[in-house]
């Protein structure tokens, strides 16, 4: 039993396609390049180079010695961009640094969804809070409904019964999307904020969508 064909997760995974399915559905997608050219990164850094970050393209972690490593989002320093050598050695994402007020991680689980602020207390947080998870603080919100409508929108275009969308929350309050995940896990949300995400996945596995 699942909640997503296997298919089309792996179909969804791809970050350039959910980005393009993302953008025409009606969310606003953060600017990105991906090339192993270093042209290409420091043309599209432009003018604005303090406000780029480097960021993976699939699986953020790598396990070495019985370590896992994980890559988490770097915004781009001067000295990066000094030396761009690296990119050629592989397929390298560089994305406009979106500025943030914070968070938000959108669950969508069926015709359900739940909305949860992810507040950064540390500045290692501030630009990726899967970096310092013990200083994040937790509040249910809610999404704007041209925002819920799109998120609808992308799952019936991927054949998604599950998603978790996660958005930077701009000052003015814009909700820019940095990706979507096909098994996200939400344990954790649902202790912090008691929204009932556990009882929407049993009605959603024993149901199906309505």
């Amino acid at each position: 039993m699942w909640a997503n064909s296997p298919n089309r997760c792996a179909d969804a995974l791809y970050k350039p396609y959910q980005w393009a399915i993302a953008a025409q559905c009606g969310l606003s997608v953060a600017d990105t390049v991906i090339s192993n050219m270093p042209e290409a990164v420091r043309e599209f850094v432009g003018v604005a180079p303090h406000a780029t970050v480097a960021k993976s393209l699939g699986g953020a972690g790598i396990s070495e010695g019985g370590h896992v490593h994980v890559a988490y989002t770097h915004r781009l320093s001067a000295e990066d961009l000094a030396d761009l050598s690296g990119v050629q050695a592989t397929a390298t994402t560089v994305q406009r640094w979106v500025p943030k007020a914070h968070e938000v991680r959108l669950t969508v689980i069926g015709a359900v969804s739940f909305a949860v602020a992810i507040h950064a207390g540390s500045r290692a947080a501030y630009v990726d809070w899967r970096s310092d998870l013990d200083s994040l603080r937790y509040e249910l919100v809610t999404a704007p409904s041209d925002v819920l409508s799109a998120a609808h929108e992308f799952m019936r275009r991927m054949r998604l019964s599950y998603a978790g969308f996660d958005f930077v929350i701009t000052p003015d309050g814009r909700w820019v999307m940095l990706e979507a995940n096909t098994g996200p896990q939400f344990g954790w949300l649902e202790s912090a904020t008691g929204a009932p995400m556990v009882s929407a996945m049993a009605d959603l596995l024993a149901k199906g969508v309505s």
